[in-house]
This record gives structure tokens, C-alpha cells and sequence, in this order.
């Protein structure tokens, strides 16, 4: 399964959403690197039954800028492409 985030930035905090037929995720932190845990944690807690079932998940992020102030905090080339994969317990 792939989840993509569309990512913006404004009033100093980085936002994200995803959007898909019966779900809707959305999170934001205040660096990148925050929003990036809180996109990871925010998905592996939406789709839990999915990762236990053993379903691997494809996070994709893409940035959209509204406004000139966005495009000023935006790094090049912004995309972020992470698989999530259920933890299995030891013996």
C-alpha cells in the first residue's frame, strides 16, 4: 500500500496530509526531521491492522508551496520515500 502526504509550510510549522478512499492523516511539526517521525508514527498508528497483518506501507511526501514565503523554506528537491514494515516479535 502507498500512503502520500502532500507537505506545505506556513506560520513556521511544516504540515502534511494524506488523502485516500476512507482515511485522511494529518500531522505537522516545527523542522523537518519532526515532521517526518510524526508522519511515520501518525501512519503506523492509523494503519496498525495492516502492519500486523503483515502489509508493507510506502510513505511518499511531496511539498506544495502556496506562496513565495513557502518556496524561501523549501529544500531542494524535498521527497521522502520510506516503507513501513510490521515489527515481529523475538523468541
Amino acid at each position: 500500500m502507498q500512503v502520500t502526504f502532500e507537505v506545505t509550510y506556513a506560520d513556521g510549522w511544516w504540515s502534511a496530509s494524506a488523502h485516500a478512499p476512507g482515511n485522511a492523516i494529518y500531522t505537522q511539526g516545527k523542522s523537518i526531521g519532526e515532521l517526518i517521525d510524526n508522519i511515520l508514527e501518525a501512519t503506523s498508528l492509523h494503519y496498525t491492522e495492516e502492519l500486523e497483518a503483515g502489509e508493507q506501507i510506502t510513505i511518499v511526501t511531496r511539498y506544495r508551496s502556496e506562496t513565495r514565503e513557502q518556496e524561501r523554506h523549501t529544500p531542494p528537491n524535498f521527497e521522502y520515500k520510506v516503507d513501513i514494515i510490521a515489527a515481529t516479535s523475538g523468541c
